[in-house]
């Protein structure tokens, strides 16, 4: 077999490889760093690691691809259509899922908590509670006791339902298949609505597919009077423009998001996250898309996705397959 890796190498990567390499002595481990002709590679690879937009035509030209690995969760970039004729596996990692959800539990604490917003004014000498003489129910909200939806019970929500139980929150689950049970989830729907109206505060930890976008819209905004979200999942699984106006008709009681809608790029290093000016609420809490992004998370996702290249090099498949009809 040979196994091309196309995506960045830092030092933990490549000692991970050299143990694949000891494991599998009969397979080729290619670096596309040292490889002059990369659709040479392609041509000839079984396997490939990759995180990034893939070009149909480097796709197009391979022969022998049996698999794609992705070393973190989301495969929404990947042409999910051209594989599944082609019949390559796509295998992604949740080793960050945790991390992923401390990041949303966090945010939620920031949010409910008003730490930026009190933050930012004591640095001007602008104090709130007691100390300024406001009234109790302008403080900030405690997170204790809460009704909590998570949108997407993988491995994100999992984590994040432990989490949230430790205040003793009612979690209520949202998920396609509705007959499971799941630890430290209190109740299953596969009803939006009745998932929403049970909760308080919304996390969502979806994954962006054609069945999933812009789930969250005006109508469903229109429920969430006085309700909190937090997104960890995908930008675009909340419509952009819906979730401006629930903020701005004061709707929402507030919003913490680490997924976007504009993210930089060479051309444009500084750009605002949506086209809409929700940045400018006092009641966002901003994120630039780094939930899965430190060193433990890093970490974690190269582990998981150096197991599932074992399992694919012993039997001939990983433990981590996705299904390319719903692209999770």
């Amino acid at each position: 077999m040979k196994v091309l890796f196309m995506n960045k190498l830092n030092s933990y990567w490549r000692e991970k490889i050299s143990e694949l390499k000891k494991l599998f002595p009969n397979d080729e481990f290619l670096d596309s760093d040292e490889i002059s002709n990369i659709e040479d590679a392609m041509e000839v690879a079984d396997a490939i690691v990759f995180g990034g937009d893939l070009d149909e035509n480097v796709l197009g030209k391979s022969k022998n691809l049996k698999i794609i690995f992705v070393p973190y969760a989301g495969v929404n970039q990947l042409p999910l259509e051209i594989l599944k004729e082609k019949g390559i596996s796509v295998a992604n990692s949740h080793g960050n899922a945790r991390i992923v959800a401390e990041r949303a539990f966090t945010l939620a604490l920031a949010l409910l908590g008003k730490i930026v917003p009190y933050h930012n004014d004591l640095k001007e000498g602008i104090w709130h509670g007691f100390s300024a003489g406001e009234s109790v129910k302008d403080s900030w909200v405690s997170i204790q006791n809460k009704s909590c939806a998570i949108l997407g019970l993988g491995n994100i929500g999992k984590n994040l339902a432990q989490m949230l139980k430790t205040f003793d929150c009612k979690i209520v689950g949202y998920k396609r298949n509705a007959n499971i049970d799941i630890e430290n989830v209190d109740e299953i729907s596969s009803n939006l609505d009745y998932v929403i109206e049970k909760s308080e505060i919304v996390f969502v930890t979806l994954p962006l597919t054609k069945y999933i976008k812009g789930l969250i819209d005006e109508k469903v905004f229109n429920k969430m009077t006085g309700k909190y979200i937090i997104n960890v999942g995908r930008g675009d699984v909340i419509d952009q423009k819906a979730l401006y106006e629930a903020l701005k008709s004061k709707k929402l009681a507030g919003a913490a998001i680490d997924v976007w809608y504009n993210y930089p790029s060479k051309e444009k290093p500084s750009i605002l996250p949506a086209n809409y000016p929700i940045h400018t609420f006092d009641n966002v809490v901003l994120s630039p898309h780094v939930g899965g992004y430190n060193t433990e998370a890093t970490k974690y996702s190269i582990d998981e996705t150096v197991e599932n290249i074992k399992s694919f090099l012993k039997d001939g498949t990983a433990k981590d397959l996705i299904d390319l009809e719903f692209g999770y």
